[in-house]
């Protein structure tokens, strides 16, 4: 992957988004045809510069990426989805030129499968041959996902630019800030798993869509790209609220659960023993009352079945609560069933390998 300097190019006197929408007709036919003439006479003079700039300012890597962008933004309009987008984004005009020089393109499964490697875990995303490839997820619990992912590879776009000295100062920040998050952070878990050479490129994407609170320079840094990065961090958390609410209910009732379980357990176990302990001293007691003298006064024959009868009126009751508690467990085991079945559900909605949409 090329690496280039960074900075703003020479903005064109003319605005590229009108190069094809100048017009300004004259009256007759001959004035019309000169007009014409000197339209494309313009145009190829133009041309000319930026080629003429292309080759000879060949050690200029960053104005060369630059006016290879513009060229691109100048001669391939994006589609109005794309441009809404950027819209939705608060790009800058060093942001859009990137953006859509990256010619973005929101994918269906199969053309998405088609441009980005899928490997086992979900992509939703990528940037390859200075391209931009978004999986179209359109299920609305999941809105804020292509906006989140269309910013995350924008981000890999404008990295891609950086010239070597930018990257090794960027890279220094980033790894800084890496440094201080918490040992439990789930991007340094998932970005472990990245080969060595690509951790640095992927953090500087994490860190500009998913954290709300960055140091000053990486800010600065941001903002060449986004006027409002909060949005950005805004779009990433609203795509995972609805999977992150599933997730936390269903951790809930997992834990919920596992010590009811053991708990109901060690219930049933003490009530089998005691029913099985007062069904002996049941069947003593009436064996002993059977017999002449078994039991020797009839004040101890009261107390002895008051002490029984106390103790059948007391693990009946324990039956009855370990019922309405194993019930109220279940009842907890199918709503975590049927939270894992629609949170699978709407999980495959963001992998193209399942999705039916």
């Amino acid at each position: 992957m090329p690496h280039e300097l960074t900075g703003s190019p020479p903005q064109p006197a003319v605005d590229p988004f009108r190069l094809t929408g100048i017009d300004d007709p004259p009256p007759t036919r001959p004035r019309r045809d000169r007009t014409r003439w000197s339209r494309w006479f313009s145009l190829g003079l133009l041309l000319a510069v930026i080629a003429t700039v292309l080759v000879a300012a060949p050690w200029d890597a960053e104005r060369r990426q630059a006016y290879a962008d513009q060229w691109i933004v100048w001669t391939e309009p994006p589609p109005q989805r794309i441009d809404a987008l950027a819209e939705k984004l608060e790009l800058t005009e060093v942001g859009r030129r990137i953006f859509f020089a990256s010619r973005p393109q929101l994918d269906g499964a199969d053309d998405f499968q088609q441009h980005c490697p899928l490997e086992g875990d979900i992509v939703l995303g990528c940037y390859g041959g200075q391209r931009i490839y978004v999986y179209e997820v359109t299920d609305e619990r999941l809105s804020g996902t292509i906006e989140a992912t269309a910013a995350h590879e924008l981000l890999h776009a404008y990295y891609d630019r950086l010239g070597p000295d930018e990257t090794a100062r960027i890279d220094e920040l980033v790894a800084d800030y890496v440094a201080t998050l918490p040992d439990d952070d789930e991007n340094a878990r998932i970005v472990d798993g990245y080969p060595a050479g690509q951790r640095a490129d992927e953090w500087h994407s994490r860190l500009g869509t998913s954290y709300a609170e960055l140091p000053g320079a990486l800010e600065t840094h941001y903002a060449e790209v986004f006027h409002n990065r909060a949005r950005i961090v805004e779009f990433a958390a609203d795509s995972m609220a609805q999977l992150e609410g599933y997730t936390d209910r269903i951790e809930q009732l997992s834990t919920e659960l596992a010590a009811t379980s053991d708990d109901l357990e060690a219930r049933s176990a003490a009530y089998d023993a005691a029913i099985a302990k007062l069904d002996e001293d049941i069947a003593d007691f009436n064996t002993r009352a059977a017999k002449p003298g078994g039991i020797p006064s009839q004040s101890q024959y009261d107390s002895e079945r008051a002490a029984l009868q106390k103790r059948i009126d007391t693990l009946e009751a324990d039956r009855k609560q370990l019922n309405l508690d194993v019930e109220a467990y279940n009842a907890k085991l199918e709503e975590l069933k049927a939270l894992d079945a629609e949170r699978a559900e709407l999980f495959s909605h963001l992998d193209s390998r399942t999705s039916k949409h």
